[in-house]
């Protein structure tokens, strides 16, 4: 949808753009009115959009059966990546440059036993939130994609919309099969309990988990690996640690593991199953980054849950 309208009440005008909507007001300065007036045509004019690079990214759904149908591990960039590639901390990762590269690195997707997610926002954006980032990010970010590869959606790990209750029940079944069977090692930061109080991991043959620090684990990404590559090569990793998930991802697979981050899929699980349309509190784990915070930690009341972890880092 497109259209550039002036509001007669304030004299400003609106472009919407396929629902991004910018408003302005026109002064006296140097750009003129008509300008204005003929920028909606400009940006539909083939001969301008020859010149828009996008980077290719699989709806979520593609981006699943990707995942299921190969043996490839997963590593996703978000906008939490995005901020740290481009020297910001964010809520519980502090800045490191070291980290900053190999996202970056990451995001060139030269190895081909990875499928790389990015956001799909690059073009249309549908949040206020998403479009500053991307505006701020894009051009530093576009001198590490590689626009000749398909990416996969870095949000396939974190639906919980859909058109009905038995197409959720299908993604999310397709997506347990993945581990069905297997043995999984459960990489997680403290408090994310990934699987209790649901089914999510239920059809794994096993289950260990190595806990990890609940803020900056990057401050502590030797450990993490070292105590991640005693594993035996058989096992399946699956991640929920930010953007330390992603690097470890790389790392797990060049010494021949199968390593999935898959970030917000638990919290995503649960909003789902209690047919919320956005992420919710759930009891005895940390759903939000404002609750990362060893206070709040309660004991787990599932005794599983401490059977399961080989490994705590600190």
């Amino acid at each position: 949808m497109f259209y550039l309208r002036k509001t007669k009440s304030t004299g400003r005008y609106e472009l919407n753009i396929f629902g991004f909507k910018m408003k302005f007001r026109i002064g006296n300065g140097s750009i003129k009115a008509y300008k204005f007036e003929n920028l909606l045509y400009e940006l539909a004019d083939p001969r301008t959009l020859a010149s828009v690079r996008l980077p290719k990214v699989m709806n979520a759904w593609d981006s699943l059966y990707a995942i299921a149908s190969s043996e490839k591990s997963v590593a996703r960039c978000g906008d939490g990546e995005f901020k740290l590639i481009m020297g910001e901390n964010i809520s519980f990762q502090k800045y490191d440059e070291k980290l900053a590269q190999r996202l970056a690195n990451i995001l060139r997707y030269q190895n081909e036993n990875i499928l790389v997610g990015i956001t799909d926002a690059f073009g249309y954006c549908p949040t206020d939130f998403m479009c500053k980032i991307i505006v701020q990010c894009r051009d530093t970010l576009y001198k590490y994609f590689d626009f000749s590869k398909s990416y996969i959606d870095t949000n396939v790990t974190r639906q919980l919309i859909f058109t009905s209750e038995e197409q959720g029940r299908d993604y999310y079944e397709k997506m347990k099969s993945i581990w069905t069977n297997k043995n999984i090692v459960l990489v997680e930061g403290a408090g994310s309990r990934l699987g209790i109080g649901n089914d999510l991991f239920d059809n794994a043959a096993s289950i260990k988990r190595i806990v990890c620090p609940i803020k900056d684990a990057f401050s502590k990404y030797d450990q993490i690996l070292e105590e991640c590559l005693k594993m035996p090569k058989d096992c399946l990793f699956i991640m929920a640690l930010g953007p330390t998930a992603t690097v470890l991802a790389e790392d797990l697979t060049n010494s021949g593991y199968r390593a999935l981050d898959i970030g917000h899929l638990d919290t995503a699980y649960e909003a789902f199953l209690r047919k919320a349309t956005k992420f919710v509190p759930v009891e005895g784990k940390i759903v939000f980054n404002e609750e990362r915070k060893e206070k709040n930690l309660k004991p787990c009341p599932d005794k599983r849950y401490y059977e399961q972890i080989v490994a705590k880092i600190q």
